[in-house]
């Protein structure tokens, strides 16, 4: 198998993974915080987009979701420790 091919491969399943990890994060903020819920809602219908991002840190591997807004600022929403369990912000 190709470089491209491997990259190709493991690119549409981090796409793949990542919208199911999006769709949960959600879902788990809808139970734990409807009013940040609603914020997060807000941000989206005024243009702002969302990041899931893979953090890779030896020392602390982290995946957090945020919103980002056209001056490329970002508002991180929650935190999922490479230990596990979710942390809001």
């Amino acid at each position: 198998m190709s470089i491209d091919t491997e990259i190709d491969t493991a690119a549409r399943a981090f796409n793949e993974a990542a919208t199911a990890l999006a769709d949960a994060m959600l879902a788990k903020l809808q139970t734990t915080d409807p009013e940040l819920t609603a914020k997060v809602a807000h941000v989206l219908e005024r243009g702002e987009r969302m990041v899931l991002a893979l953090e890779i840190n030896p020392e602390a591997p982290a995946i957090w979701w945020a919103t980002i807004n056209d001056y490329q600022q970002l508002r991180r929403i929650m935190t999922i420790p490479g230990t596990g369990g979710a942390q809001q912000h």
